[in-house]
């Protein structure tokens, strides 16, 4: 473009300027058409658009200004402008030109600005200690008000631990042009102690030398840095106290596993010398410690906690000294962590538990003393009660037969005593028996079918001659809806009732026992029903009513015909009661009576027991039946034969299940009456075979409880199961039922 209105005269003295002169049009763009050399130093050389836009200015910019400042590649210029003034000048004039400031550079005033609001104290003194500038944050450090007036740094000598310290931190500063640091401690205006860090710089500013000074409260960090090492010094003391050792074991990217930290503790776990410690870092140095039948073990489940991250922990033992074959179980546990590059790290520990372990093996031999100890009583009591059972059978059988002979009026009293006698000793067997099972966790509670009012009844007339005997008055009272057939433990309940009922007639002289039987609710399949068994007997006063159901406990102990007992009875039936799923209660006052109480639910089954459809008499009253009696104890023979024969019946007796079988291949029989317990071939054996080749009902006779014998007797598929002593009318009752039911399936 031509130069317009330039004086060829003038135009060396422009072009020469130290200060920036340039021209631009007046159109848009504004492009550039003159400048002065001064310009292109400064500015021309490095700009692409030669115009007012490629330097960042509009119209808006320059338009009615004397006047402007523009910035560019981070410098300030200062310019004023001549606009057009008619149509013959029509071009911007920009002259005396000059940078005012570098942006990186803040001027004079800013900087000050800069210091008096930076966060940290900081003071500008001369070299003498006389103070140029002090921001806000020394004076309110120093303890002077914002306004305040701090003149030299001696000023502040009272307020350092060393009032003097302050001319070494000028002399390091002009000494050498370096940043120094030093700390010192000062004494705040209400006593507090802080620590500071105080850095000194020198600064030359038109040749006028100046020292800077920065303060920094770093009295935080100093008691975090103590505290740190005080944590530290915990941690490690904690690290060598504990029991056993610590460790991280690491597992990189190469599958190669090695110990990262050991505590000195380990040397001792795993039978290390101190000195030995430092060179145990590979895990192979420990696996050949290790026990060889503990090595899979340990190596199985590192690699199960490696690859599902899981908590490690093991077992193991390790030899105690690398010279002799003697070992020391250790307990390992540790957490695994995956780091971010890929490897995996664990932070365990090793304990020796070699006392612990002696301590199981003591242990483990008491337990199996004791189980053993138990076993001996368990068999003492089976065995004693079957040899109980075996006069005890004989005494009962013979006084049924005597009963039925029609004894003399003065001698049927003297019968009704031992067999009241028998009865409670049958009681006191089968609690010892009841007891060391339940203690021994082994008494199972069952669930048949069982016709509720007639089960309560049958109790009652149980144990009417025991009410008579005690000259007692027996009543019961049965609600409406217990005409049910309900699941359940028949044996258990009664054995409660019995027991209840049993204790009321004992402790209640020429008195009332007055039995209740209640259906509370009947719904959804079940029904809860309460039952109560109250006397106005002697009562129990208040401080003995729980004492009453601990085991072989009496409130007045005594071996007399009246209270005798093994006081186990209530203890049992609070436990039957637990297995049960009910809770015994009491309630009683001393020379009033009491009562017992308690609640059961029932599933209640489908089919009711027909009081018609049961069978009362036997299908064939024409001929006498005829038993094969199997019985190898002469005494309970005799006096199972009497039995027999009272009722009108027939029969062969065998001395074992060898003749027993053959026997049944000889001849018919309508029934087998079968002791478990005898020489060659025992019942359970003969019944097996017996069922091969017959299917006449088998009744077994043992004076073990059915409960000891309940699967073997469901395994040889016996009909019946009668306990001794034998009860004659149960014996009967049972005879009536299985050859009704052979006979209806027949």
């Amino acid at each position: 473009m031509q130069e317009k209105g330039i004086n060829s005269t003038f135009k060396k003295l422009i072009y020469e300027s130290s200060e920036m002169v340039f021209l631009a049009d007046d159109t848009f763009p504004y492009p550039i058409f003159y400048s002065n050399r001064s310009f292109e130093e400064q500015i021309g050389a490095s700009l692409p658009d030669r115009s007012l836009v490629g330097l960042g200015l509009d119209s808006s910019s320059f338009i009615f200004k004397e006047e402007i400042n523009l910035s560019y590649r981070g410098n300030d210029y200062d310019f004023s402008l001549d606009l057009p003034q008619d149509s013959s000048t029509n071009y911007f004039l920009f002259h005396k030109g000059k940078k005012i400031r570098s942006q990186s550079l803040p001027t004079k005033k800013e900087f000050q600005q800069f210091l008096m609001e930076s966060p940290d104290a900081q003071l500008i003194l001369k070299p003498d200690g006389e103070i140029f500038l002090c921001n806000k944050e020394a004076l309110k450090l120093f303890g002077y008000t914002e306004n305040g007036e701090l003149n030299h740094l001696s000023e502040l000598e009272k307020l350092f631990d060393d009032p003097h310290q302050w001319g070494n931190w000028i002399d390091a500063a002009i000494g050498e042009p370096l940043t120094h640091r030093f700390t010192s401690t000062l004494i705040s205006e209400f006593g507090e102690q802080l620590a500071l860090e105080i850095v000194t710089k020198q600064l030359i500013v038109d040749d006028i030398q100046y020292v800077i000074l920065s303060f920094k409260n770093i009295s935080e960090k100093i008691n975090l840095e103590r505290e740190l090492k005080d944590s530290s010094s915990f941690l490690m003391n904690l690290t060598e106290q504990v029991p056993g050792g610590l460790y991280q074991l690491l597992l990189d990217n190469e599958g190669k596993m090695s110990f990262s930290f050991l505590s000195k503790g380990i040397a001792q776990v795993v039978g290390l010398k101190p000195e030995e410690l430092a060179d145990f870092t590979d895990i192979s140095m420990l696996l050949s410690r290790v026990h060889p039948m503990d090595l899979p073990q340990v190596i199985m489940s590192s690699i199960a906690s490696a690859r599902k991250v899981e908590p490690w922990q093991c077992q193991f033992r390790v030899k105690s000294d690398l010279n002799f074959d003697e070992y020391r179980w250790i307990l390992g546990a540790a957490r695994p962590q995956v780091l971010s590059n890929g490897n995996m790290v664990w932070y365990g520990y090793l304990t020796d538990i070699s006392r612990q372990k002696e301590f199981e093996a003591k242990l483990d031999e008491s337990r199996k003393a004791a189980e053993k100890a138990n076993q001996i009583k368990s068999d003492f009591l089976s065995m004693i009660s079957h040899e109980l059972r075996t006069p005890l059978n004989a005494i009962s059988g013979s006084v049924y037969s005597l009963l039925q002979d029609g004894p003399l009026a003065h001698q049927r009293p003297e019968l009704d005593t031992i067999n009241y006698a028998v009865d409670n000793l049958i009681i006191m067997i089968n609690d010892l028996l009841d007891f060391q099972k339940i203690e021994a966790g082994k008494l199972a509670i069952e669930s048949t079918p069982f016709h509720l009012s007639s089960l309560c009844n049958q109790i009652i007339k149980g144990l009417s001659s025991h009410a008579r005997e005690s000259k007692n008055r027996l009543d019961v009272t049965l609600s409406k809806g217990l005409d049910i057939t309900v699941y359940g433990d028949k044996t258990r309940l009664s054995q409660v009732l019995n027991n209840l009922i049993t204790n009321a007639l004992k402790f209640t002289i020429e008195g009332e026992v007055n039995v209740k039987i209640e259906l509370r609710r009947s719904s959804d399949g079940k029904a809860k029903v309460y039952f109560e068994v109250k006397d106005n007997g002697i009562g129990i006063a208040k401080e003995h009513q729980e004492r009453i159901f601990n085991n072989f406990d009496q409130v007045r102990p005594t071996f007399s015909p009246k209270y005798g007992g093994t006081g186990l009875g209530l203890s049992i039936t609070r436990k039957l009661l637990n297995l049960m799923g009910g809770e015994i209660g009491l309630q009683s006052e001393l020379n009033e009576g009491s009562r017992f109480f308690f609640e059961l639910e029932f599933d209640i089954a489908e089919m009711k027991l027909n009081n018609h459809a049961r069978p009362t008499e036997y299908s064939n009253q024409s001929s006498p039946l005829h038993f094969l009696m199997a019985e190898d104890n002469n005494v309970n023979a005799l006096v199972l034969g009497k039995i027999l024969n009272k009722w009108g019946f027939t029969f062969e007796r065998v001395l074992n299940g060898v003749e027993a079988v053959n026997a049944v291949k000889q001849t018919n029989f309508d029934c087998i009456l079968m002791d478990i317990q005898m020489p060659e071939m025992n019942g359970f054996e003969a019944t097996l075979e017996i069922k091969k080749i017959s299917e006449v009902p088998i009744i077994a006779l043992s004076a073990a409880a059915k409960t000891e014998i309940k699967d073997r007797i469901e395994e040889c598929d016996f009909d019946g199961f009668i306990a001794k002593p034998i009860d004659a009318s149960e014996l009967q009752k049972i005879i009536r039922e299985v050859i009704f039911e052979k006979n209806q399936s027949a």
